[in-house]
């Protein structure tokens, strides 16, 4: 059989040293899944998961533990772990730099939902969402809503309000969004540097039809309208 697959080993030194200079990313609530921190049971861990992933055709870097990727944005780990059930694997998770910190806004522009037109990478396609960011150091989360509004739509935003948080792919990352309902005054040009190519307005009812024929896949809108609808803020 042959092996598939990066070849590339987790960095273990510098895992080593978030261990020391940042240990706030290894504490865990009693009764979940513990990281495993002590040498032997670390390679024990990873002994096992190689042999697994061996009869699955892939490299035994695939079982190393350690820091994968670091950069301005995201740090993402593997981490060796101990199952409630007392059995031992490992688990990829992705930090993000900012504190996992960002807002999503459901704009409404003269009674219409104000949607963009992005292309994501990592889908290789467009999607309609809302426009969402990260908090920025030293910014408050309404800072953030008027500036992705003006950013992302060119829009201005007259009055905003807090309609809940949710976390985003909790199998892997530790993303939240913290979700608001803006009024816009005014819509200008999309922000083709972040690959937002269009702006699409669309009545309430249009939008909640959209969501039931799977036209609407962006989940942070899905999340927001409801949100709004359920305290009737939108009809």
């Amino acid at each position: 059989m042959g092996v598939k697959g990066s070849r590339r080993q987790a960095d273990y030194r510098r895992y080593r040293e978030l261990v020391e200079t940042r240990p706030g990313l290894f504490d865990r609530s009693e009764g979940g899944i513990a990281i495993l921190l002590d040498e032997g049971d670390i390679a024990a861990a990873s002994k096992l998961v190689a042999r697994r992933n061996r009869a699955k055709g892939l490299p035994a870097s695939s079982a190393s533990i350690g820091v994968l990727v670091e950069d301005a944005y995201i740090l993402v780990l593997r981490d060796a772990v101990r199952f409630p059930d007392g059995s031992l694997g490992t688990h990829n998770r992705v930090i993000y730099a900012n504190g996992a910190r960002g807002v999503g806004v459901l704009p409404l522009l003269d009674g219409r939902i104000v949607l963009l037109r992005v292309f994501r990478h990592a889908i290789g396609r467009f999607l309609l969402e809302i426009p969402r960011g990260s908090v920025e150091a030293g910014d408050e989360l309404e800072e953030t809503v008027l500036r992705e509004i003006a950013e992302e739509t060119g829009g201005h935003v007259t009055t905003a309000s807090h309609l809940g948080r949710s976390f985003c792919d909790t199998s892997l990352s530790n993303a939240g969004l913290d979700y608001f309902l803006a009024q816009l005054s005014c819509v200008g040009e999309p922000q083709l540097s972040e690959g937002i190519f269009d702006i699409v307005m669309v009545t309430p009812e249009r939008f909640a039809e959209m969501v039931m024929t799977g036209e609407m896949e962006d989940t942070h809108a899905v999340n927001a309208f409801c949100m709004a609808r359920l305290r009737g803020l939108v009809p």
